[in-house]
């Protein structure tokens, strides 16, 4: 748990999202002591009144009475008949004025208290779209939705309505306290013996506010990734007849989540009680003093009810400032793990090159590679020249590192050892973005969004392409056929990932994007797996076509792209152990050899 300064550092942290609304903070600020002066005033109203029903005023008059005066002298009226019209006003004035505190104190609250989160969760999602992907690999999709929905709608408690909190029952304890203070100094300090006991009770419960608010999230994580996978699967789920299965985990991870937000509310519910029994006693003792009559002689009737009823008034406000400190702790806990993603460093960037079109030429020169966490090398040792232009097939069985090499090369990953070139530069050297567009990639995990049909294919830096541009790239890769098929051509409206779509269809989509983008280098990762057969007929024509004059790196299953490649690269556990032509490598009697009987005309 984070200690005291910890905890100072998070608050300062949070509260800079703040300063840019300082304008509409200190609006809010003056609405809330408008509120707390009305509680004050409403208490002092009934001095005025009780005070009226004598014809003369003993003591000190209160304070709405002397600004009541002050506008409106009473003259020769009895002090009943001026309180008969004065009474009236006076409240539903002040009453207004109260009403009014609170609205603008909540609602420009509110204003910043939005605007915290908007902009919170906006750099936190922008962080999600730069960090490597080795960050991806250690962390769920669910938990990482659970940190920009839930998490940051915890940190905002802490950083707005948590303020909202404090400054409006704060200034109303503030402004209550005085106003005892200024009646009888020595009856208002029995309020600051209980101080102390309170104070104690707040951060007693606030330790294990922190503990279970912590639990709260991660649970909320589980929560989110697990119907996130269910519902995503729902077809194989209940094919393999998997309902149950899944009913019970998440069923499991709601449990924890029930079971952890019960234990705070307890903790909650027990402070409670506790702190209004301790400010009953106070209290009681008040009245047991304010009694004594030799304090009643300093008292008018109207003083001492006005007295008594701002003590009254004053449980409230410390029984909800007891309360926020829930919401702090929340918010605090939730503001230790937003920050810790939101400092994670993006992805490496030092490259200083810049690229208006390669030629293509890869080599991968004794590169090795293992992920994080992991011991095993993924990448062994490889050392490989791709000549521009060439079309060089990755085969070999799961896990042999065709899919790893090929991220490298897009450098998701930077290799352990070794280097990697295009062109002669070390991809390294070269600026991400201007590298980047030397790469197109189709895959076999086809990423479609939920918008039309033309922007999935002129998506990203090709949003600027023209009609004639996509539509060409459409024709190249046989999708126009469908799409024209479809209710809106090009402008229809996508569900999401594509849903409605077949594989096949899907696919052709992300080939019209890799035509669209015209890169010189291009990966192929079991580009057509997806596809029937005479859709694969269709688009192996358009990938004859796009291959053209490019470096095609294939990772394919399928024997018909195998055999037009120049070259066959055999991969096992991260080596290269053969290389060479299809025919080649049959008759060796090696590895791909044994993978192609296997396959009986497929390699899997």
């Amino acid at each position: 748990m984070a200690d005291g300064n910890g905890d100072l550092s998070l608050y300062r942290r949070l509260l800079g999202y703040v300063v840019p609304h300082t304008l509409v903070f200190v609006v809010s600020i003056v609405g809330f002591v408008v509120y707390s002066i009305g509680n004050v005033l409403l208490a002092d109203l009934l001095q005025f009144l009780l005070d009226s029903l004598g014809e003369d005023t003993p003591g000190s008059i209160g304070i709405v009475e002397s600004a009541v005066n002050a506008l409106w002298p009473r003259q020769d009226q009895t002090p009943l008949e001026y309180a008969r019209v004065a009474v009236p006003i006076a409240a539903v004035t002040l009453a207004l004025g109260r009403a009014l505190g609170y609205f603008v104190g909540n609602y420009f609250m509110n204003i910043v208290a939005r605007s915290v989160i908007h902009t919170l969760r906006t750099q936190l999602f922008d962080v999600f779209l730069s960090v490597p992907k080795a960050y991806y690999d250690q962390h769920s999709t669910g938990s990482l939705v659970s940190k920009l929905t839930f998490n940051v709608e915890q940190v905002s408690g802490a950083a707005s309505d948590a303020l909202k909190i404090m400054l409006r029952e704060g200034l109303t304890v503030i402004a209550l306290v005085s106003y005892m203070l200024y009646l009888n100094w020595r009856l208002s300090l029995i309020f600051f013996l209980v101080a102390p006991a309170i104070g104690m009770v707040v951060a007693v419960v606030g330790k294990h506010f922190r503990r279970y608010s912590r639990r709260i999230q991660d649970s909320m994580g589980s929560v989110t990734q697990v119907s996130q996978e269910t519902l995503g699967a729902f077809e194989s789920i209940r094919s393999y007849g998997a309902v149950q299965q899944q009913s019970d985990r998440f069923e499991a991870a709601s449990l924890f989540n029930r079971n952890q937000s019960l234990k705070l509310a307890l903790v909650q519910a027990i402070s409670t009680p506790i702190i209004q029994t301790l400010l009953a006693l106070a209290l009681g003792a008040l009245f047991w003093f304010a009694l004594d009559p030799s304090i009643l002689a300093g008292f008018s009737a109207g003083s001492l009810v006005a007295f008594i009823t701002a003590a009254a008034q004053i449980g409230k406000p410390i029984r909800t400032l007891s309360g926020v400190q829930s919401v702090i702790q929340r918010g605090l806990a939730a503001a230790e793990d937003v920050f810790q993603q939101m400092d994670t460093a993006p992805e490496p960037d030092k490259g200083s090159l810049t690229l208006t079109r390669a030629r293509g030429d890869v080599a991968f020169r004794n590169v090795s590679f293992s992920y994080p966490g992991s011991s095993k090398l993924a990448i062994d040792d490889m050392s490989l020249h791709i000549k521009a232009g060439e079309t060089v097939a990755f085969v070999g069985r799961s896990g042999s590192g065709k899919s790893t090499l090929v991220q490298l090369l897009q450098r998701f990953h930077e290799p352990s050892e070794g280097s990697i070139a295009l062109d002669g530069h070390d991809i390294s050297h070269y600026q991400m973005a201007s590298y980047r567009k030397q790469i197109g990639v189709v895959s076999q995990s086809i990423e479609l969004f939920s918008d039309t049909v033309r922007h999935n294919i002129a998506f990203g830096l090709l949003a600027d392409s023209t009609d004639e541009a996509i539509d060409q790239a459409c024709q190249r890769a046989h999708a126009n056929i469908f799409i024209n098929e479809l209710p809106e051509g090009l402008d229809t409206l996508l569900g999401d990932d594509g849903a409605g779509l077949s594989g096949g269809q899907r696919q052709r989509l992300a080939i019209a994007r890799a035509f669209l983008k015209d890169a010189p280098v291009l990966i192929l990762d079991e580009a057509t797996s997806a596809l029937d057969t005479e859709s694969e007929a269709q688009v192996q024509l358009a990938l004859d076509a796009v291959t053209e004059q490019r470096t095609t790196l294939v990772i394919a299953h399928r024997l018909s792209t195998i055999e037009k490649a120049d070259r066959v690269v055999v991969l096992d556990e991260g080596r290269i152990v053969a290389e060479g032509h299809h025919r080649e490598l049959l008759e060796q009697d090696g590895l791909y050899a044994k993978l192609y009987r296997q396959g009986l005309g497929d390699l899997h």
